[in-house]
This record gives structure tokens, C-alpha cells and sequence, in this order.
């Protein structure tokens, strides 16, 4: 038990596993997040295309070494195959230049995964139908060799647990019928065939897991900030790009928040730095708390943040707002409360033609809200929501602000 247990803490740091949520993001990609997601398909779609292209290529041209040293017939059964496999490997390298979607870049390398086996199969099948020696048996012994360049082409691929062993139980399967002994003599062989096929299945999974494992710790150190944890504004773009895409093409509501905390600079300047960033961050964490399952906060640059709110009408973005007003954002260094001002576009109320364009009219709205007292949102025809009033006079009088006036302790709709 001990020499297992020291093999397995061996094995997690080779992979850089030190947390069990390390762990399931290599058994399964339940748990990775859009931007992961989304590079994987990149990597997994440009890798699809790069084999197929090749394979296009090289497995027409190696019937010429089939006509040299082939029966002509057996030739002519070839090349039929040959085509066919070529044609396969070109239109999954034509789909694989679409644009990256992980489910996609799944079902292409399954089909890439499966065009070789499939190929093995039937070859084998009319190799066996000849008798070959010397020069002759030497090629067809080649055609043996497919499914283990298949299964070893594995690790250029950033895959999980759970999709290698979709991918390769397949091929063994193939692996293992074809190398069923007709007799005796040939267990032998049969057996060495499998065991050499699951050493290099072995490696290819420690090398695609090891892969997957750098690529996680890449993506999120450049998509998460390291102070609030939140997305990064680079990480951002791309979500809202997407998030934008989808909305337009199915018709349905995306709003946008714009937040901008009050007086920050006064944080940084009379307490210092790392109080300021004691503030953003739990100003960070109410907001994540807060949002709905499905919307993302992204720090977009010093103290302001997005809120991405997919499917959310205007209504629905207001009811996110006073839910963050009720929650509140923290507390300032001298007690008084953390508040911010907001501003709020809809893709279709707003009709704006891109998702610049759309953070271009919640910025505008945000600063509306702050020229019009602070501690508020603005929407669409200029609809407020006023912190609560216990906030807002606060941090009014901390900064030396007219106050808000509002009528009770929560967020109230105010007409412009």
C-alpha cells in the first residue's frame, strides 16, 4: 500500500495534480470553464486539420508502393479503399476550419480516429485473401502497423481521462480481433501485438494528460486575474464576442453591465494600494455571489467590471442589479459602505450593431449614472435603480457628495 500511495503522489506531481479539483479537470471537462473550452477546440480543430490534410495526401500516394509490389488485383481493391479513406480525411479537414466549437472538434476527431481503423479492417480482410511472401508480405505487415500510429498520434492532443478512453477502446477493440490466434502457435504473437499496443496507449495518455494539464494552467493564468479571480479582460472579449454571436443568431436577450466603484481613487490614495485591493476584491466576490449560474463577471480594468447576463431582459438585468445593491459591495476602510454606479444595455432593446458597440452604450449609461448623483444604475429610456439609502448617504458623506435621496432601504426605480 505504501509503494502504491508513493506511485500515485509520483504520478500527481508528473502531472501537476496538487488539488482534487486538478484532478477532475483531467477526468472530465465538467468543470472547465468556456474560455478552456473554447481554446481546446482551437487546439483540437487546427491538430484535426493538420493530420487529415496529411492523410489526404499520403494515403492515395502509397498505392504506388502498392503497385510496385502488389498483385494487380489486389492492387485495384486497395486503391478503391485508399480513395475512399482520402475523401474522408479531406472533408474532415475542410470542417475542421470552421470555426472552433468543442463539440465539433470531438465528433472530427472521432471521425479521423475511426477512418484508419475502419481501413485496417477491410485491408486486412483482402490481405488475407492472398498468399504473399518476401517483398510482398513485408507490406502487407505494414498495414498492421495503422492502428498504432493512430493511437500514438493521440498525444498531440489536450484530452481528458474520459474522451481518451472514449476514443482508444475502439482501436483496441480492432487491435484485439484482429490479432485473435487461429492457432496455438500463434498466441504468442497475439499477446505481444495487444501488450505492445497498450504500452504506447499508456504513453500517449500520460502525454495527452500532461498536455491537458499545461494548457489548464496556461488558459487560466491568462484568463483569470489574479487579485479577484475574475475573468480578465482578454478571457472577457472572447466571451462577449461569443455571447454576442449567439444572441444575434438565435434572437434571444443578452443585457451587459457596466460597473464602476464610487470614489475608489480616494481608497488608494488616503489608505494605500493594499487597501484598495482588499476592497476590489471583496467587492469581486459579492459580485460573483450575487449573479445568476450562467452570467460572467469580468474585471475589465481597475476598478470597473462587466457582468454578462445571456438571455436576461431589461427587466431581468434590473432584478441582477438589486440584488448586487442588496448584497452590497463591502465596506471602505473607514466603515463606510462600497457602492457603485451602473449602466445597462440590451442587445435587442438597444439594437446596437456589435458587442463594442454594446459596452460603448453601457459605459455611456455608467457615466450618466455617476454625473447624476453615483450609487445608482442607468437603462434603457434612462431608468434608475438608487442604492439603498442607508449606502448611498454614507459614502455621500464620506466624499462630500450631495446624497441620494431614496424612500427606504431598498433599490428603488426612479423615472428619469
Amino acid at each position: 500500500m505504501k509503494y502504491l500511495t508513493a506511485m500515485y503522489i509520483s504520478l500527481s506531481e508528473s502531472l501537476g495534480i496538487y488539488t482534487r479539483d486538478q484532478l477532475h479537470e483531467l477526468l472530465s471537462n465538467n468543470q472547465h470553464s468556456m474560455p478552456i473550452s473554447r481554446h481546446r477546440a482551437a487546439i483540437l480543430q487546427s491538430r484535426v486539420f493538420f493530420f487529415c490534410a496529411i492523410f489526404a495526401v499520403l494515403v492515395p500516394t502509397w498505392s504506388l508502393i502498392d503497385r510496385l509490389f502488389l498483385p494487380d488485383s489486389l492492387w485495384l481493391e486497395l486503391v478503391l479503399i485508399r480513395l475512399l479513406s482520402a475523401t474522408a480525411f479531406a472533408l474532415l479537414a475542410w470542417q475542421a476550419r470552421k470555426e472552433p466549437d468543442l463539440k465539433r472538434a470531438r465528433f472530427m476527431l472521432a471521425g479521423m480516429l475511426s477512418v484508419t481503423p475502419l481501413f485496417y479492417l477491410v485491408s486486412n480482410h483482402w490481405l488475407q485473401a492472398y498468399e504473399l511472401s518476401g517483398t510482398e508480405q513485408v507490406i502487407a505487415e505494414l498495414y498492421a502497423l495503422l492502428p498504432f500510429v493512430m493511437i500514438a498520434g493521440l498525444t498531440l492532443f489536450p484530452l481528458t481521462l474520459k474522451e481518451l478512453l472514449a476514443y482508444a477502446t475502439p482501436m483496441l477493440a480492432v487491435v484485439v480481433l484482429s490479432s485473435l490466434p487461429e492457432t496455438k502457435s500463434d498466441i504468442p504473437q497475439a499477446v505481444s501485438t495487444i501488450w505492445l499496443f497498450s504500452l504506447i496507449l499508456g504513453v500517449a495518455m500520460f502525454a495527452s494528460l500532461n498536455q491537458l494539464r499545461y494548457m489548464l494552467s496556461q488558459v487560466n493564468r491568462a484568463s483569470y486575474d489574479v487579485l479577484t479571480g475574475l475573468l480578465t479582460r482578454r478571457a472577457g472579449i472572447e466571451m462577449l464576442d461569443l455571447q454576442y454571436r449567439l444572441a444575434t443568431i438565435s434572437e434571444n436577450n443578452l443585457s451587459i453591465l457596466y460597473l464602476d466603484l464610487d470614489h475608489f481613487k480616494t481608497v488608494n490614495d488616503v489608505y494605500g494600494h493594499d487597501a484598495g485591493d482588499v476592497v476590489l476584491k471583496f467587492a469581486a466576490q459579492q459580485l460573483s455571489a450575487t449573479v445568476r449560474k450562467g452570467d460572467s463577471v469580468i474585471r475589465w480594468g481597475g476598478e470597473e467590471f462587466i457582468i454578462i447576463l445571456p438571455t436576461a431582459t431589461p427587466d431581468e438585468a434590473n432584478d441582477v442589479i438589486a440584488r448586487v445593491m442588496k448584497a452590497g459591495l463591502g465596506s471602505r476602510p473607514d466603515g463606510t459602505p462600497v457602492t457603485a454606479s451602473i449602466g445597462v444595455a440590451e442587445v435587442q432593446a438597444d439594437t446596437v450593431k456589435d458587442w463594442k458597440a454594446l459596452i460603448e452604450l453601457a459605459d455611456h449609461r455608467m457615466y450618466t449614472a455617476k454625473t447624476s448623483g453615483r450609487a445608482r444604475s442607468v437603462g434603457i429610456q434612462e431608468t434608475q435603480l438608487l442604492w439603498p439609502a442607508s449606502s448611498a448617504q454614507c459614502i455621500a458623506r464620506s466624499t462630500a457628495d450631495a446624497p441620494a435621496t431614496v424612500s427606504d432601504n431598498q433599490p428603488e426605480p426612479v423615472a428619469s
